[in-house]
């Protein structure tokens, strides 16, 4: 099995594609080195000096530009230490959103589907007494066109096992249309179910889709997975194939995990289909996930945030069709999309979890896989700490990705010293998303606290400001924590080799 495995690898498009970026990383510092070795003293004098202006020239760029502190500290040290190549990697590697072209190509495939959004975001929020709701309404509303919403029914699934359990069944119900889109697909107990599903559907003339990111699911799926599906009646798109060019668009992924059954029934959270999300198998140890089944208007906002990447396929179709005719619900709540292609540099998700933090007046929990956070986050988690907020994050104990783990172990630390609660999931990896406070407000959904999720990927969230909700996100949350392993002063401690190596991969956190 083992030797199978390599062999795959080896073979792999993933494995060439790694080759040819190494090799071009590996040219643009050998090809600069050996022109300045090739030029005559005074001509290499006066290209140092050249080098130094135009070094100091785009320092000052850096400093002034609309970036977040920490990715313009990532970007200093090597311009400021590895002149003119930190230059070129800079130019080549600067952008942490779509470029302008791919953003209007979005706006532009979309403009038939205004009739999926909101026209008036103030409209929705007259009838919102709450002004702390409203505020938040009203941002999401304006940033990203949804509406203000409800559901008339919710599941929380505190594990993946009863989140896959509820969304075979709810697959089975479709009559209409199937839309799927998740950042990892695996051959495996779980998705060979949902396959064996959409294939059914397909032949029963349900209209079945999915989407699936290249990176996500390298490795897991052949590099034609989305042609052999086609074939079988299932219409697929692998978002954003991976290329052997060095552009830091490749590093905007569909992160999202969305299900929508016939605009009646949506799924989103933290669980991807395959089998270690919902522990049938257990590289990690035990796998604690969290998602949430929801019916009624808010499944529109899915519909429409699935529909928003779709119409890259260049398809015309008649969006009017996906409109949702549903009650009003019990549960008040707005669903949303955080994407890398806005021209401004709001980042929806971590200002609503800002938000939530310094609103909250007894306690914030928030469960995320990674903890790496830029200083406005750290500055709002410890004020809050500070003023008597019990502020909780759990984190996992087993990590998937070990240098990750050393930065969130390096944030983590200095949270202990002033005063917020870090718990460690001893039975294995925990992967959910989730903030709650107060048992008024919450957020599940596809987010994780680091740089990549609220600046370079393609996010999906559910912003609750219902108490039920609430109170089953902080339920779960403090069962996670009685099973859980509290970080104490004393671990904290590091030998200086690694506080060294957590400082390092701190300062370069932004760029991972």
């Amino acid at each position: 099995m083992k030797k199978r495995k390599l062999f795959k690898l080896l073979t792999s498009k993933f494995l060439l594609v790694c080759f040819l970026l190494l090799l071009e990383l590996a040219l643009i510092p050998t090809i600069i080195i050996l022109l300045t070795m090739s030029l005559p003293y005074s001509t290499y004098v006066i290209s140092s000096l050249v080098f130094f202006v135009i070094d100091a020239i785009a320092a000052v760029f850096i400093i002034n530009s609309n970036m977040n502190a920490e990715y313009k500290i990532a970007w200093l040290v090597p311009v400021l230490l590895l002149p003119p190549v930190g230059i070129v990697l800079y130019v080549m590697l600067r952008r942490h959103k779509l470029p302008r072209r791919k953003r209007t190509k979005f706006s532009a495939k979309f403009e038939s589907a205004k009739c999926l959004y909101v026209s008036d975001p103030l409209t929705q929020t007259t009838d919102i007494d709450d002004d702390f709701v409203r505020h938040c309404v009203q941002f999401v509303s304006k940033q990203t066109g949804m509406p203000a919403s409800d559901c008339t029914e919710y599941k929380y699934f505190s594990c993946g096992e009863e989140y896959a359990k509820n969304l075979l069944l709810e697959l089975n119900k479709a009559q209409r249309y199937i839309f799927l889109e998740y950042f990892v697909i695996e051959p495996g107990k779980f998705f060979d179910k949902v396959i064996e599903i959409l294939r059914a559907k397909a032949k029963d003339g349900v209209d079945v889709r999915l989407i699936y990111d290249d990176i996500g699911s390298m490795l897991k799926v052949p590099s034609n997975y989305a042609e052999q599906l086609e074939k079988e009646g299932i219409k697929c798109m692998c978002f954003n194939p991976f290329r052997p060019v060095v552009d830091i668009a490749q590093n905007n992924r569909t992160h999202r995990k969305i299900a929508v059954i016939d605009g009646k029934t949506a799924f989103t959270g933290g669980i991807n289909l395959a089998d270690e999300y919902v522990n049938e198998t257990h590289p990690f140890g035990h796998w604690k996930d969290t998602g949430i089944l929801l019916r009624g208007r808010i499944v529109q906002n899915f519909t429409t945030m699935f529909l928003q990447l779709w119409s890259l396929r260049d398809e015309t179709e008649d969006y009017s069709q996906y409109l949702t005719d549903c009650e009003k619900g019990k549960h008040s709540c707005i669903a949303f999309s955080d994407a890398p292609f806005e021209d401004d540099d709001e980042n929806v998700c971590e200002n609503l979890y800002l938000k939530l933090i310094y609103n909250a007046k007894k306690y914030v929990y928030i469960n995320t896989p990674y903890l790496i956070l830029d200083g406005e986050m750290r500055r709002a988690l410890i004020t809050a700490a500070h003023s008597g907020v019990d502020v909780r994050i759990t984190v996992p104990h087993i990590p998937d990705k070990k240098y990750v783990f050393a930065v969130t172990k390096a944030f983590y630390s200095e949270l202990v010293k002033e005063g917020i609660r870090i718990y460690r999931y001893t039975p294995g990896f925990l992967h959910a998303k989730s903030i709650v406070s107060d048992d008024k407000y919450c957020i599940i959904g596809s987010t994780n606290m680091d740089f990549r999720s609220f600046y370079m990927h393609f996010e999906c969230d559910v912003m609750f400001y219902d108490q039920n909700v609430s109170i089953d996100l902080r339920n779960d949350y403090l069962e996670t924590c009685a099973i859980s392993h509290e970080v104490t002063n004393l671990e904290i401690k590091a030998r200086l080799h690694s506080l060294i190596y957590r400082a390092i991969l701190r300062v370069f956190a932004p760029l991972m």
